[in-house]
């Protein structure tokens, strides 16, 4: 199997449950009206002092585009209740955001390599994925 570079797939943990995200130019403008930034701008933030509500609604933002419908405020009180507003579950989700929406911002033809990329920095944290392949191989 091979990385789709149109739609690149990835397997997000959060809370007790994992969510296949697909990333497109939908899930995008889902993120960027959500949140009345950038996407690239969003995603230096998420891992660089985010406030917790706007986390909240990014998480919303990219579930509901993947097929998820969720709101900010279910989000908010999962952060609250189950990962934390601090400490090393709320990193760690972060960090799979960050990645998450740096593979899809990546140049179409960068996007396997940014995946791989990925997938090694967050091995280290524990049981990360930068998702599957989402085409076979001819």
């Amino acid at each position: 199997m091979t990385f789709d570079l149109a739609r690149p797939r990835y397997t997000l943990p959060l809370g007790d449950k994992t969510h296949e995200l697909i990333g497109t130019m939908e899930m995008i403008e889902a993120v960027e009206y959500a949140l009345k930034k950038g996407a690239s701008e969003i995603t230096v933030e998420v891992v660089n002092g985010m406030p917790s509500h706007e986390l909240a609604r990014l998480l919303a933002a990219i579930l509901t585009a993947c097929g998820e419908k969720t709101t900010p405020a279910r989000m908010a009180d999962l952060l609250w209740t189950e990962i934390g507003i601090a400490g090393a579950a709320n990193t760690t989700l972060r960090m799979h955001l960050y990645a998450f929406l740096g593979i899809c911002l990546a140049p179409p033809l960068d996007r396997e390599k940014r995946a791989g990329e990925m997938g090694e920095l967050l091995g280290k944290l524990g049981g990360a994925s930068p998702g599957k392949a989402t085409k076979k191989r001819a």
